[in-house]
């Protein structure tokens, strides 16, 4: 209430957040389609996730640290979509080896990047650094937590 900047930008974050948590849940579906879930599996989907989507921010370190990124913004915001996007292929076909899943794990990592806000500029600060294991942190919690509802949704969707 106090920092009032935040609350403008909150909105964005939210929205972000729960697309992020949709095609996350999508594509931990799509990946245990035919599985028991439970909370270890959640746990690894979201470190799996996570993951994912670390290239992007290692890549756009060393982009910035040759200072390539700085030169060519449009070009480094590109490397960092089709990271994001094979990053998740990659999970999901290495996981799954089925086409569903491997598009939805592709469309939870492009928007997993996106709700972080793009690469993390972890070469610049502590707190940037902390703000990707924050994403990790995320992406455990809520894996977690998909694990964990997801037999008592199927039961309910069945009866």
């Amino acid at each position: 209430m106090i920092i009032t900047p935040i609350w403008n930008r909150m909105i964005g974050g939210l929205v972000f957040g729960v697309l992020a948590g949709a095609a996350a849940g999508w594509a931990f579906g799509e990946m245990w389609r035919d599985e028991r879930t439970t909370v270890r599996s959640g746990l690894l989907f979201g470190f799996m996730l996570w993951l994912a989507v670390v290239p992007v921010t290692l890549t756009n370190a060393a982009l910035r640290s040759t200072g390539f990124a700085y030169e060519h913004r449009d070009v480094t915001d590109a490397i960092a979509i089709v990271l994001a996007v094979a990053g998740g292929l990659a999970l999901g076909w290495l996981r799954a080896h089925r086409l569903r899943a491997t598009i939805a794990c592709a469309a939870a990592a492009l928007v997993v990047t996106m709700a972080m806000g793009g690469p993390v500029p972890v070469g610049r600060s502590v707190r940037a650094v902390e703000i990707l294991f924050a994403v990790l942190a995320a992406c455990l919690l809520g894996g977690a937590v998909v694990g964990l509802l997801t037999p008592s949704v199927e039961a309910r969707l069945r009866r």
